[in-house]
């Protein structure tokens, strides 16, 4: 796979050869193209070699961009609501809406805002009860328990024994967390959720940002070479090691019909049908150039009442764990997906079919928590 991926060529008089050189582990001369082809639904290698196509893209994306922060501010005026992207591609801050008691116009806009930029974010919610959180969350999508529909697993947790549904992320100075490292929640169970609804109930004065990744870019982004290598192949993925689940690598979203980037270093364990010297080297070549490339990123500062809605099948994200000895107190409302045929992940192949991951191990074995088998 050495051949697709290209490191920039800058400081060539160092003749480095480890796919860092210039800052980005894997680019080409239209890497500026990237992001806004995966924007615009565009073809970036052919706008570097067609100025008339690459003309036509531009202004694609000038009027989104435009409806974005002029022409949907305006119609979101109508339900109270205005929004502040936090990059192009992905992360909006929303305003204007109680999350305690949200209207049916706010509820299908806000849905609408999160399809199109993965995360949406809201501030000043500190108010709200668990149980108007749980409930908010209902407006949406099927509540589950802490790890989604896994019972035995989310038994175990230090959930409200009144609110199974929500799970405490808690950190102090005695008790350090953060779950730093890139993932999409819960990929080692063969139907993870759909997204998660995360408040701070208490937030450090400084650090514990989350960062959130867009994984259509991440898909988008890869040299055509390996896109076609890769779709239709499956990767494993399970907890600490254990192979539990196979899914898509190239994952379709099934409200969207996007594809996205399905493989993380947290939960990923190998590529399937391929040697594991090469499926491990072809793994951290994907992973240096997935979470090196902050054009398809957007990071989001905490307060007291802030919340974070994401959908964990267009999206991955990492808790920067910067803030001991600092107190933090997050509270995590988990969505099922609403159709039971879109729970377990899938790829549309060129025939319009299904293409399914696999469950690797018993419905009993993936609801245990680890260390209890």
């Amino acid at each position: 796979m050495e051949e697709i991926f290209q490191p920039r060529g800058m400081n060539r008089s160092q003749a480095r050869k480890d796919g860092w050189v210039g800052g980005r582990a894997d680019t080409w001369r239209g890497h500026w193209q990237e992001n806004p082809a995966s924007r615009a639904g565009a073809d970036a290698h052919r706008m570097v070699d067609d100025e008339t196509y690459a003309a036509d893209v531009a202004r694609t994306i000038r009027d989104r961009d435009t409806e974005v922060f002029r022409a949907k501010e305006a119609a979101l005026a109508s339900s109270g609501m205005k929004v502040e992207p936090l990059s192009p591609g992905i992360g909006v801050i929303i305003y204007g809406i109680d999350l305690a008691s949200p209207t049916d116009a706010q509820v299908e806009d806000v849905w609408n805002l999160l399809m199109e930029r993965k995360v949406v974010f809201f501030r000043d919610q500190g108010h709200i009860t668990r149980d108007q959180h749980i409930e908010f969350g209902r407006c949406f999508a099927k509540v589950g328990l802490a790890f989604g529909r896994q019972q035995a697993l989310s038994a175990g947790n230090d959930s409200p024994d009144e609110h199974p549904e929500i799970l405490k992320l808690y950190a102090d100075e005695p008790r350090p967390f953060a779950a730093s490292n890139w993932h999409s929640d819960v990929t080692w169970s063969n139907r993870p959720p759909l997204g998660s609804i995360l408040l701070s109930r208490k937030s450090p004065p400084i650090g514990g940002d989350t960062v959130f990744v867009d994984a259509f870019a991440l898909w988008d982004s890869l040299n055509p070479v390996l896109k076609e290598f890769l779709e239709g192949r499956r990767a494993i993925h399970g907890r600490a090691g254990k192979d539990e689940v196979a899914h898509p690598i190239c994952r379709t979203h099934p409200e969207t019909g996007r594809q996205a980037l399905y493989v993380n270093p947290t939960f990923t364990n190998s590529i399937c049908d391929m040697e594991p010297a090469e499926s491990s080297k072809l793994l951290a070549q994907l992973y240096a150039k997935m979470y090196s490339t902050p054009e398809h990123a957007c990071r989001f500062r905490w307060f007291d009442g802030s919340v974070a809605m994401w959908d964990n099948r267009s999206c991955q994200h990492y808790a920067v764990g910067d803030f001991w000895p600092h107190e933090r107190k997050m509270e995590r409302v988990t969505l099922l997906e609403p159709k039971v045929e879109d729970e377990v992940p899938f790829w549309l192949d060129g025939d319009g079919n299904r293409q399914y991951g696999e469950l690797l191990t018993s419905e009993e074995e993936i609801s245990t928590p680890i260390g209890m088998s």
